[in-house]
C-alpha cells in the first residue's frame, strides 16, 4: 500500500500531440481515486504511464518513496485490470489467477493460498476449474480482478473494467469493487468515462479534459461546487442546464437576461457579480432544482417554457423544455400533470443556482 504522486507529468506523441499536459495529482495511501472525462482526455494515458505501459515525456511519478520513471512495469509493484479481461482462454480460472505468481516462482502452497483466498473474496470459488469461455462477462471480470488481488500490490489500476458489461451487471460490479476496496484497504486508481461510476465509487474524482486536470475533489463537492462549466455539465445525470446571456442591473437589483428571460438574482450575490455587469455569463441550474418542492416554498423566479418531450422514470419525470431561446431539462415529481406541447411555469431554486463567467467559463457563484 502506498501513495502515488504524479508531478508535472506530460505525454507528447509524434507531431507534438499532447495527450497529457503537465499534470499534478497526489493520490493518498489507500485512496480510491477515479479519473474521469470524455474520450481523448488523457485519463487512460495517465494510468498507463503509472503502470509503465507508456513512457512519460516529462515529469516524475512516485509510488511510495520510489521514483518509478525508469522502473520496468513488472517491478513497479502494481496490478492492472483491463477493459477486455485479458484472460488466457486455454487455462482454467485457477491457472489464470496463479500464472503471474508462477512466473515469480512463488511456492505452490503460497500460490494455492492466495488464489483460494481471492476466489472466496470474489465469490468465484465454484468456477476455479472452468475455462473463461464457460463464464459470463461479470464472472470473467471477477477473474481478472482476482488475478490482480493475488499479487497483493501496492496499488491497483483499473482501465474502464466495466464497460463491456450490461447495465445491471455494471451496477452489481460497482458495488463489489467498492466493497473490495474497503476490505483490501489498498490504493486504487480507476479510469472511466462514466460519471455515474465515478460518483458512486470514488473517494475523490479527478476530472480531465484535453490532457489537463480541471478539478479534483470529493463526489459531493464536485456536484455542489464545480469549478467550470465543463465540470458542472459532466458531473450529474441529467446534466446541469446552462442558459447563456448577460448580467444587467436595474437600480439595486441584478438580473440574468437573454432574448426571452429576465431572472432576478439573489441580493447576497451583488458584490461578487458587480464586476460582471453587462458582460456575458452562463447561468446554471440542475434539473432537480427546477419545479421542485423547495423551489415552490419561497418567492423564487420562474421560467415559462414549452414541453417538448416527457420521460416518465417511475418516481419522477424528466421534462425537456424550450423557452423559445434556450432548451433545458427539469426533473419533476411523476404525479405532476404534464402534456407535450403545452406551456408550463417552473420555479427555480435559486440558492442552488450557479453563475459562470461567459468568457473563461470559470465559476463565479
Amino acid at each position: 500500500m502506498a501513495e502515488v504522486i504524479i508531478e508535472n507529468v506530460s505525454k507528447i506523441y509524434a507531431g507534438n500531440v499532447k495527450a497529457v499536459d503537465s499534470i499534478n495529482l497526489h493520490i493518498q495511501d489507500r485512496e480510491f481515486m477515479v479519473l474521469v472525462g470524455p474520450s481523448g482526455c488523457g485519463k487512460s494515458t495517465t494510468l498507463r504511464m503509472v503502470a509503465g505501459l507508456e513512457e512519460i515525456s516529462g515529469g516524475t511519478i512516485r509510488i511510495g518513496n520510489r521514483v518509478i520513471n525508469d522502473v520496468p512495469p513488472k517491478d513497479r509493484d502494481i496490478a492492472m485490470v483491463f477493459q477486455n479481461y485479458a484472460l488466457y482462454p486455454h487455462m482454467t480460472v485457477y491457472d489464470n489467477m496463479a500464472f503471474g505468481l508462477k512466473l515469480r516462482r512463488f511456492k505452490k502452497a503460497d500460490i494455492h493460498k492466495r488464489v483460494t483466498e481471492a476466489a472466496e473474496i470474489l465469490g468465484i470459488t465454484d468456477y476455479l476449474q472452468r475455462r473463461p469461455k464457460a463464464l459470463s462477462g461479470g464472472q470473467r471480470q471477477r477473474v481478472a480482478v482476482g488475478r490482480a488481488i493475488v499479487r497483493k500490490p501496492e496499488a491497483f489500476l483499473f482501465d474502464e473494467p466495466l464497460s463491456n458489461l450490461d447495465a445491471k451487471m455494471r451496477v452489481q460490479m460497482r458495488a463489489e469493487l467498492s466493497k473490495l476496496h474497503t476490505r483490501l484497504e489498498t490504493t486504487m486508481i480507476y479510469v472511466t468515462h462514466d460519471q455515474i461510476e465515478a460518483m458512486t465509487m470514488g473517494d475523490r474524482i479527478c476530472v480531465m479534459k484535453d490532457g489537463v486536470i480541471l478539478q479534483v475533489d470529493t463526489p459531493l463537492n464536485l456536484y455542489d461546487t464545480p469549478a467550470t462549466v465543463f465540470v458542472a455539465g459532466f458531473i450529474g445525470t441529467p446534466p446541469m442546464n446552462f442558459f447563456r446571456g448577460r448580467l444587467a442591473k436595474d437600480g439595486e437589483n441584478i438580473f440574468f437576461v437573454d432574448d426571452v428571460m429576465r431572472l432576478p438574482l439573489l441580493a447576497e450575490w451583488k458584490e461578487k457579480l458587480a464586476p460582471y455587469i453587462d458582460k456575458p455569463i452562463v447561468f446554471g441550474v440542475r434539473p432537480e432544482d427546477i419545479g421542485s418542492e423547495r423551489a415552490l416554498s419561497a418567492d423564487y423566479p420562474s421560467v415559462k417554457a414549452k414541453i417538448e418531450v416527457t420521460e416518465p422514470m417511475g418516481s419522477e419525470t424528466y421534462l425537456y423544455l424550450d423557452t423559445g431561446c434556450q432548451s433545458f431539462i427539469a426533473k419533476v415529481d411523476a404525479h405532476i400533470k404534464t402534456q407535450v406541447g403545452t406551456e408550463i411555469d417552473l420555479k427555480l431554486y435559486m440558492p442552488k443556482a450557479h453563475i459562470f463567467c461567459g468568457v473563461t467559463e470559470k465559476i463565479i457563484i
